[in-house]
């Protein structure tokens, strides 16, 4: 909810209807938001039950609290009524019994799937998945250990020793 929060900063949202909104960003991209029923047409407020920017952008504009629109599931006593009961420990695989494919008792060999790696050099940062944002942060600079200026390195540093 955070990231969403910091990302729906530049978008101008119109009230359409009752807890009805279009938000538009500064590509000229709309969004459909309806706040009563937790929908986006982005679809991202009904697949992981957390407010998208969108339905951000609109709760903030209209002075609606963004808590009350992530979904129940997060709530503190959901979390709290899933652990109340007993978890009863696995059983230990020993005393599972494991058929082979024609239907007899014994050792069975799992090997993975088949995969073949792609050809090329591969990729330095992982895709990242709908949701999903990359991190907006500020980079260090390099310093010298020799000068203690920024912007090289002890290797490339030019100054006189």
């Amino acid at each position: 909810v955070a990231a969403n929060f910091e990302r729906s900063g530049g978008l101008w949202v119109t009230l359409i209807g009752e807890e009805e909104y279009e938000v538009r960003d500064k590509d000229g991209n709309t969004c459909h938001v309806n706040l009563t029923d937790k929908t986006c047409t982005c679809f991202e407020f009904q697949a992981l039950l957390i407010p998208c920017i969108h339905a951000i952008a609109a709760a903030t504009r209209y002075k609606i609290r963004v808590d009350t629109l992530v979904g129940e599931c997060y709530s503190l006593n959901t979390y709290r009524a899933s652990y109340a009961e007993k978890i009863n420990p696995v059983v230990g695989y020993e005393d599972i019994e494991i058929l082979s494919s024609d239907g007899s008792e014994g050792q069975v060999s799992l090997n993975p799937p088949a995969s073949r790696r792609p050809p090329g050099r591969p990729r330095k940062n992982r895709l990242l998945s709908r949701g999903e944002f990359e991190m907006q942060g500020k980079k260090k600079r390099t310093m010298c250990s020799r000068c203690k200026c920024a912007g090289h390195n002890r290797a490339t540093c030019k100054m006189a020793i």
